[in-house]
């Protein structure tokens, strides 16, 4: 049976601001309804109710991160739909999304979307930039434009149902798939990175233009102090790469070992994945 939608909603949860991109873009494919935006980066943005009904169609965003290193319904608790279209994209830094794809279309259901498509896009990695550096590219725009064109059409059609459930994206890295089967095996419990891992500095480079604190998702950064709350912060390292100055760095041992690991583990281009009909 057809569906007709009224409104698109655009819901992202983006520290670094790529998963709000790469939503924007894959809404771009949808043309002739308004549509609004729901930013939830910020504590108080999480606390407000947003209210969905089958009418209307969500295109939700986050990265990674946001769903390993968060508890999602956090996230998710916010947002309340009834028998709503869901489209949902993660986004990764090249190297694993784990069972990021998983977790989102169990919390859209719990909250009362029907999930019709999923995608994986590659972003800049937050900590790393040169994995993905420059992507999202043209080509991955490309493929967004296309996967809002066809997961749109397949919401008109009537059909709200994935025929393809996605897997789990495994890692080559040992560190990256200890992470993963901790999350397969406690998906209710986030895996909360150790204080030591998270650990920062703020140069003296820094003007103190807050751009780190409106951007940090967790009210993390005392930044008339220089210090971080480091119990809160969820190791987006947002604040790292927002900083117009470069005056926030990693100071991590452990974190930085991990990522020069990571790097050369994960240099060969991936492609975007994607969950729309086979």
């Amino acid at each position: 049976m057809a569906k007709k939608i009224k409104k698109l909603h655009l819901v992202y949860f983006s520290p670094s601001g790529l998963s709000e991109k790469i939503v924007k873009k894959i809404a771009s494919s949808i043309k002739d309804i308004p549509v609004e935006t729901h930013d939830l980066l910020s504590v108080e943005s999480r606390k407000k109710d947003y209210n969905f009904d089958s009418g209307d169609l969500v295109i939700f965003g986050t990265m990674t991160a946001g769903l390993i290193l968060m508890q999602l319904d956090k996230i998710f608790a916010c947002l309340n739909a009834n028998d709503t279209p869901f489209i949902g994209v993660i986004t990764y830094g090249n190297g694993y999304y784990g069972i990021a794809l998983n977790e989102m279309l169990s919390r859209a259901e719990k909250q009362g979307f029907k999930v019709a498509a999923l995608g994986a896009f590659i972003a800049r990695h937050s900590i790393s930039p040169e994995l993905g550096d420059g992507r999202p590219d043209a080509e991955d725009e490309k493929i967004m434009l296309d996967f809002g064109k066809r997961a749109y059409e397949k919401v008109l059609s009537g059909d709200l149902n994935l025929h393809t459930m996605p897997k789990t994206n495994w890692s080559s890295a040992e560190a990256g798939n200890q992470i993963i089967a901790y999350r397969e095996e406690h998906p209710d419990e986030p895996y909360m990175l150790p204080p030591s891992y998270k650990l920062k500095i703020i140069s003296d480079a820094c003007i103190k233009c807050k751009t780190c604190v409106r951007h940090c998702p967790v009210d993390a950064i005392d930044i008339e102090n220089k210090k971080f709350d480091l119990d809160k912060c969820i190791g987006c390292f947002a604040c790292v790469n927002r900083c117009p100055k470069h005056a926030i760095k990693s100071t991590s041992e452990e974190m930085n070992d991990i990522m020069i690991k990571f790097s050369g583990a994960f240099m060969s281009r991936l492609e975007p994945e994607i969950f729309i009909i086979n």
